[in-house]
Parts: C-alpha cells; structure tokens; sequence
C-alpha cells in the first residue's frame, strides 16, 4: 500500500467532505498559530515559553489531519497545507520530514522499516540508552538527511526546500516589522516541543510491558490534546477526523503515565516497545509481504 492509497485514498469518505468539521480543524489551526505569535510577540519569552510549548504541540496535532489528508478533498491540497505552515512556523522543512516519517510509522507500527536495524524491543538492545531512539527530534533529523538524499520514500525533498525557502521569506518578515527575537525564540519553542513533549507522547502511545500483545495505549490527559489519545481508534481507521476518534478501553491510562512512561521505556527499562498490530503480524508469519507489504 502507498503513501497516496493509505492516507489520501480513493472512494473519500462522506465525513472528508464535511464542510463543517473541515471548518472546525481550519478555524482550530488558524486560531492556535495565531495565539502562538500573539504571546511571543507581547509577552516576555520567559512568561510565553510554557504557553507557546502548550500551544506548539496542538498546533502539530492539528497539522497531523493534514498528514493523512482528512481534511480537505484532494492529498495535493492537504500537502500545501503543510507546506505553508512549514513555513509560518519556520521550521524549514522538518514538518516534510515529520509528515514522511509519521506515514511511515503507520504502515510499519511497531515495526523495523527498511534500511534500519532496530525492532520492536530495541529499547533493550545490547547499548543502553539511544538518544536517537528516545528523542523524536534526533530522529527527525536523521530522517531530513536520509529525505533530502531521496532514502526514504515518504519524505519529498523538493516540499524540504519548499518549506525552507518560506521559513526564510517569514524570518525576513519577522525582521522587516522589528520583530527578529520572534525566529529564535520560536525556534526555541518548536525544538523543546519536538524533543520534549513529543517524545512522551511517542512514549506513552506504543510502549508496555514485556509481553503485552497491544500494539498502543490510550490515555488520559491534564489538558485537551484533540482526542489524539484515543490512539488505538485512530491507528484502526487513519482517515477518521480529530472529533470523531472514539475511545477502544475501557481503562485508559492516567494522565501521570505521560510524564513516567518514556522514564519506565528508557531509563529504567520496565517496558518496552509494543508489539505490531495484529494482522501486520499474522501477514508476515504467512511470508506475503511482511512490513513492508503493510
């Protein structure tokens, strides 16, 4: 299965039409980034950090129904989405390489993708700790090397440069209206989002303990993320909106569990990754195709 038929597929869905909930992640998104400059460029960056890190993180789970191109009618046109807050966002081109590395981790959940050589319990391969494995932010950057030299197929490197050369038309904007502590205090924000509350994230959605047969976790949380912690929902159907993702336990875990999950994953080393999803499993016990047949 392709990138364009898991994520933009073909027969759309009545609810990819829905001029209503498209307004609603429109509006959501355009609110959110709005707020985000507006506290950076009022308040002192000590008093907007914690806010705008709060801030930065809904406004990439809201980039994330673009991703999978749920919220408007053609792929093409969630891409230029993308695209253009890679630019407002001035994170030069890394949402490419998020948007390519997040497809990935849906066709290969819990899984060694091509190339690599880790597996679902690498956390507790011979080594000990890998930042590179703990911390998206590395990961991103190694996925942006491997995008830029066409490795990885889900990363276009021309929407790369693409995303670049609007970060540096918004910079000069930025500076033209005397506002230049805006881009590193921004980069700051985005680059403490990414390695920090992502990674907990990552953490707490696909890890456990040693022989749990689940393949994610749902959870509970202190603050509103937009349902995407009713994470087993939106890995079952990847086309279902922010608003219409249902719970599938039962039992969530606590919100707590954000904050010492990715400690239990990789300093104390009490879980481990989860397993695939099941019929991933069950397709490569059978030798039809394995991962990457997903």
């Amino acid at each position: 299965m392709t990138a364009t038929s898991q994520h933009a597929p073909e027969g759309t869905p009545r609810r990819l039409t829905d001029r209503s909930g498209a307004f609603l992640t429109h509006a959501s998104l355009l609110g959110l980034t709005a707020f985000y400059f507006v506290l950076l460029v009022r308040l002192p960056f000590w008093a907007a950090f914690i806010p705008c890190v709060v801030l930065v993180h809904r406004i990439g789970i809201m980039i994330h129904e673009y991703f999978h191109g749920i919220t408007l009618k053609t792929y093409r046109d969630n891409l230029a989405v993308v695209t253009l807050w890679d630019g407002i966002m001035m994170t030069y081109g890394m949402l490419e390489v998020v948007r390519g590395a997040h497809l990935a981790h849906h066709k290969w959940t819990n899984q060694a993708q091509p190339g690599e050589d880790h597996h679902h319990d690498s956390a507790h391969e011979p080594g000990g700790f890998r930042l590179s494995m703990a911390l998206d932010s590395l990961r991103h950057l190694n996925w942006l090397a491997d995008g830029l030299r066409g490795k990885r197929p889900y990363v276009r490197p021309g929407r790369i440069v693409a995303g670049f050369l609007l970060s540096l038309f918004v910079i000069a904007g930025w500076i033209l209206v005397g506002h230049g502590e805006i881009v590193w205090q921004s980069l700051v924000t985005v680059a403490f989002t990414v390695t920090g509350p992502m990674s907990l994230r990552g953490a707490i959605e696909h890890s456990s303990q040693p022989g749990n047969p689940d393949f994610a976790n749902e959870y509970t949380t202190f603050l509103p993320i937009f349902n995407i912690n009713r994470h087993i929902h939106h890995h079952e159907d990847t086309t279902v909106p922010w608003y219409a993702l249902e719970w599938r336990t039962q039992r969530p875990l606590p919100a707590s569990s954000y904050f010492t999950r990715w400690i239990r994953l990789y300093i104390t080393k009490e879980l481990v990754p989860m397993q695939p999803p099941p019929k991933r499993r069950a397709r490569a016990r059978r030798g039809d195709g394995g991962p990457g047949g997903a």
